[in-house]
């Protein structure tokens, strides 16, 4: 048990160093345009090209994970982070940073598997404990990011963001490699109609797409955050780098609280009661942020808000999606997170292109916050209905 703790460690500091690398460079991104004078919608779309460079390597990343193992799946893929993050260190154009930003998001592919591996070998309780730590703690990575990032931009060069980038993806694949258990393995040959079946078995599974379109639009108000923050505060606001960390840690400090008060909450609440009362607090906090859109303090208050509900509901409905033991656990990650991702790349960009239409407003970014939420809320209280009966094992 101690050895799988530990395989849980790593994999949090390899989940962290995959989603810092994105969240330590906006608030460099602002210097990478004005670099390769390239329009300021690159920063944007920089974080669409790395969530869909994770999306184009899901599908075939869990058929294969069940020929060969999740292990082998994880430390190849902490490898190939490793090498496409020293090709982004190296860029000398804006087409070889994009390419290198598409490259290396398909390392945090292969962080499904390790959820998965979470779910293989632990039970309820302590699945959504780990996994409430995990997520949060790789979700917390846009409050620690942008406050590393931003202090290594202000010193030195936004090329040093990748260099620890590097350091850290180093340390969790040595963790990885000593700690990562092994999974069973598939003798059959793979078939793509099989895999194709399969999928389809999968995405008709009870919870699934349901769950899965639960979670997209509870979490996409973050993902907005991350993607338009330096815009609407470097850009729009005219604030510096030490104000725009000011404002994430006060915005997603929420997923910290929820963290903690998971671990007093699993098995004294039901699932459905974490989901239901996570997604009604979310809801709260964007509108204080529409309510008080012309202030970025009141803002950001309401996105703590709304990343604490945010943080309480999560976790239970992906333990839910994947606790079906008759599917395999690999397949199901990566068909959650292949769905998820996209839509996620896509939201972003829609909600890029209609806060661009209002030069990054703080109404434009909480309007469009407001219109994900409203479908969370609707789709996450059917979710919780539908798994009243689901009692913790």
């Amino acid at each position: 048990m101690r050895r799988l703790y530990l395989f849980a460690l790593f994999l949090v500091i390899y989940e962290f160093t995959a989603y810092s690398a994105n969240d330590m460079i906006m608030p460099g991104m602002i210097e990478v345009v004005r670099q390769f004078n390239v329009p300021i919608s690159y920063v944007a779309l920089s974080l669409s090209l790395y969530m869909l460079g994770e999306c184009a390597t899901q599908l075939w990343l869990g058929p294969l994970a069940e020929k060969y193992g999740k292990r082998k799946a994880i430390l190849y893929g902490n490898f190939s982070f490793l090498v496409f993050t020293l090709l982004i260190a190296s860029s000398f154009s804006i087409e070889q940073f994009m390419l290198g930003r598409w490259l290396q998001g398909s390392g945090m592919a292969f962080i499904a598997m390790g959820y998965a591996l979470i779910h293989e070998k632990f039970d309820d309780k302590s699945a959504v404990k780990i996994i409430a730590i995990m997520g949060n703690v790789s979700i917390m990575a846009p409050l620690i990011g942008p406050l590393v990032g931003g202090i290594i931009v202000s010193y030195s060069n936004w090329h040093y963001v990748f260099v620890l980038s590097l350091i850290l993806g180093t340390i969790s694949l040595i963790g990885l490699y000593r700690y990562a258990p092994t999974s069973k393995i598939s003798p059959e040959k793979m078939n793509f109609k099989q895999v194709i079946l399969h999928y389809k078995e999968i995405a008709y599974s009870p919870n699934f797409i349901l769950g899965v379109c639960a979670t997209f639009f509870a979490a996409m108000p973050l993902l907005i955050w991350i993607g338009i923050a330096p815009n609407l505060i470097l850009h729009n606001l005219k604030l510096s780098y030490s104000k725009f960390i000011i404002y994430q840690i006060i915005a997603l400090s929420g997923l910290l609280v929820s963290s903690l008060t998971v671990q007093f909450l699993a098995g004294r609440w039901q699932l459905h009661q974490l989901i239901r009362r996570g997604c009604y607090v979310s809801l709260s906090g964007i509108l204080i942020s529409l309510i008080g859109s012309q202030s970025i303090n009141i803002i950001s208050i309401g996105l703590f808000i709304y990343s604490l509900g945010l943080g309480l509901s999560n976790g239970s409905i992906i333990r839910i999606i994947m606790s079906n033991k008759n599917l395999s656990q690999s397949m199901a990650a990566s068909l959650m997170t292949f769905i998820q991702t996209l839509a996620f790349a896509i939201g972003i960009e829609f909600s890029d292109y209609f806060c661009d239409k209002f030069n990054y407003s703080g109404f434009s970014f909480t309007f469009s916050c407001m219109l994900f939420a409203i479908i969370a809320v609707i789709i996450t209280r059917r979710f919780a209905k539908a798994n009243e009966t689901r009692d913790w094992q």
